[in-house]
């Protein structure tokens, strides 16, 4: 073989190689990705009402706030509907009582559409907890159907994760 054309040889070798490695890291890249998008995706608990799956994604505590988040996804196995979170309570193993107002469903406020086979995050908020409190023994969550009627579901035994 002549000196060019292995050179020629080396330079197409090193150039496959490049584009192997940045290929590879934008694989690595999409498989974190993926891991967070199943890993936030997977509920602890899920509770089905009028044909929407309420799963339970985490709860979680600010210390520095005094807040607990409950990260839910709704998921219609119905047409497309409108739903309107109302309030949720929160009551802790010592019988305080928290309730609150502050739901976001989506980009939403407390009042937003969810779509059939498509989870949407919702984020219910409750101020003035204590880091002390590490279980929530229970959490009522109202919400008006289509229709005007109020329902009802309830989580029960929730561990604060504080951070």
């Amino acid at each position: 073989m002549t000196k060019p054309f292995l050179l020629l040889l080396a330079f197409a070798f090193t150039q496959l190689s490049v584009k192997a490695q940045s290929d590879c890291d934008e694989l690595k890249k999409e498989n974190e990705y993926l891991k967070k998008a199943i890993k936030f995706t997977t509920p602890t608990k899920t509770l089905t009402s009028s044909k929407i799956d309420f799963n339970l994604i985490k709860v979680e505590g600010n210390t520095k706030e005094q807040s607990v988040d409950i990260v839910l996804t709704l998921t219609n196995r119905d047409v497309n509907k409108n739903i309107n979170l109302s309030k949720a309570v929160a009551i802790d193993i010592e019988a305080n009582e928290y309730e609150t107002y502050n739901t976001k469903i989506g980009s939403g406020g407390s009042r937003n559409k969810i779509y059939t086979d498509t989870p949407v995050k919702t984020v219910i908020r409750f101020t003035k907890i204590l880091p002390g409190v590490k279980m929530l023994k229970l959490v009522p969550i109202s919400y008006y159907d289509e229709s005007g009627n109020t329902v009802g579901i309830e989580f029960k035994d929730l561990t604060i994760d504080w951070k």
